[in-house]
């Protein structure tokens, strides 16, 4: 991998950094240490204060690197004659007197400030002061961990949040470039990079990505047009031209003209589509129900027909209803009905069908039932994930008043089990009313241990044996990674 000093040269076509001061740094140079020995032979570190925005960095470079900024200055963006920037001048004497090299550099930086702007473009120069175009400090150096070079790429298939500063958070369906992949017997840890975040995480919470396509990944196809005749050459060219030109389906959804339904849609594009982390059906119905619901057989006797599917019409239009209206006052369980009514008619149910099987063989293991059914949670999408934490508190809290309502946990879970957990295999018949109680089981356990379940308390129990679950020594700068090829990672894994 070439060194950043030695990729192309080039030029940002927009810049925006305001205004820049630099100035030399308060401490004393170093010299360049090898082992903690300096070598005479390398050349003195200046530190560079660059401050931008706001925000202040510390740089260190080299006399020759000084001179290297002074060539690209003056090669791409200025004009000795209107910088007025002393040519740093070659010679090993220059070097040695480090008290004259500061106080030249130092007069160097300081008109350098006054001119600096918008007008730095040079893509090396900006390097040299650790900036991008838009005046975010970016680090550049070659031996920087986020520039290491990955050895596998892996999709997430478990949830993880990061317990330590050196580690990174994890949802499921992210994508992760592995760069450190130790063999599973001297430790569970990998350590990667997911956008600009690097750090180590378990690696059970992942899957390496082969050249078999996982089963959650769609991969769009290609299709290929037909080639038409002559005689209706025009028509289809024109019908094809309008059709290309036609507005987007997201275009359309933003200026208001198509509006998407809210009941049976995917939690998934629902929540990305608002822009919300839980479903404001969840959250509006919810709150009305926590003040002014605590009634005798909340979630348990249905509300008015008539009343659920005027609600249901104004969610459907993407408006909170005004759930003050007397109407709905004084038929507090249409809005319960509405809520488990929402749950039951998602396409993929909140704990999903793939998990179903998984929470059925959790809620058997009497000895590790809480951790089994705690790891089953940590591999829910993120939208249901956060969308069941907030379900599960709301319920938790609705069953400490049982006295008042006479809906206990058991028989919350009851209600509502059917609505959040199904099977696709056995969904009507005389089996879905056997599964009625590995159902209510796995909501009732929920609800009881919501506040350990949907913490990281139970995090490190799922890591095995304390040999297993050492992590590897975080370091500053990224240890040597030798490459390898998609056999020898399959084989480690």
């Amino acid at each position: 991998f070439p060194k950043i000093e030695d990729c192309a040269h080039f030029h940002y076509e927009y810049v925006d950094i305001g205004q820049l001061q630099v100035a030399m740094g308060d401490e004393s140079p170093d010299p360049l240490k090898h082992n903690g020995v300096p070598e005479p032979h390398k050349d003195t570190l200046y530190l560079v204060s660059v401050e931008c925005q706001g925000k202040c960095w510390t740089v260190q470079h080299s006399y020759e690197d000084f001179r290297f900024l002074d060539k690209h200055l003056h090669s791409c963006i200025y004009d000795r004659k209107f910088s007025q920037l002393t040519e740093l001048p070659k010679g090993e004497a220059m070097k040695e007197n480090i008290q004259a090299v500061k106080q030249v550099l130092s007069r160097y930086l300081a008109r350098l400030s006054q001119i600096t702007g918008n007008l730095l473009n040079c893509g090396p120069v900006l390097n040299w002061l650790e900036l991008d175009n838009r005046g975010n400090h970016l680090i550049a150096r070659d031996e920087c961990a986020i520039n290491v070079p990955a050895v596998a790429a892996a999709h997430v298939i478990k949830r993880y949040a990061a317990q330590a500063s050196d580690e990174i958070s994890l949802e499921v369906g992210d994508i992760v470039s592995v760069i450190d992949m130790p063999p599973t017997h001297e430790t569970l840890w990998w350590r990667g990079k997911k956008g600009f975040e690097v750090g180590f995480f378990p690696s059970q919470c992942v899957e390496v990505i082969s050249d078999k396509v996982p089963p959650t990944f769609n991969v769009p196809t290609r299709r290929t047009i037909k080639p038409v005749s002559k005689k209706h050459g025009k028509l289809i060219t024109f019908l094809r031209s309008f059709l290309a030109t036609r507005p987007s389906r997201r275009l359309l959804q933003q200026t208001g003209i198509l509006r998407e339904r809210v009941f049976g849609c995917d939690l998934g594009e629902y929540l990305l589509r608002c822009g919300v982390d839980v479903p404001p059906v969840l959250a509006c119905c919810s709150e009305f129900i926590e003040k002014y619901g605590i009634i005798d057989g909340v979630y348990r006797l249905s509300g008015v027909a008539s009343n659920i599917h005027k609600l249901r019409a104004e969610f459907d239009m993407e408006t909170e209803p005004d759930l003050s209206k007397d109407c709905y006052r004084q038929d507090i369980h249409c809005v319960g009905s509405l809520l488990k009514m929402y749950f039951r008619e998602l396409p993929n149910p909140l704990l999903t069908y793939q998990l179903y099987n998984k929470f059925a063989e959790a809620v058997e293991d009497r000895e590790n039932k809480l951790v089994k059914i705690y790891d089953v949670i940590q591999q829910l999408p993120p939208p249901h994930y956060r969308t069941l934490k907030y379900l599960m508190e709301h319920l938790s809290h609705v069953a400490t008043f049982s006295d008042r309502t006479g809906m206990h946990s058991k028989n919350l879970a009851i209600v509502w089990a059917p609505n959040l957990l199904r099977s696709k295999e056995i969904e009507s018949g005389a089996a879905a009313l056997m599964e009625i109680r590995v159902q209510s089981v796995v909501i009732e356990f929920l609800i009881h241990h919501v506040d350990l379940l949907f913490s990281n308390k139970l995090a490190g129990t799922l890591l095995g044996a304390p040999s297993e679950a050492r992590r590897p020594k975080s370091l500053v700068l990224s240890t040597p990674t030798k490459l390898l090829s998609l056999e020898e990672a399959q084989a480690r894994t």
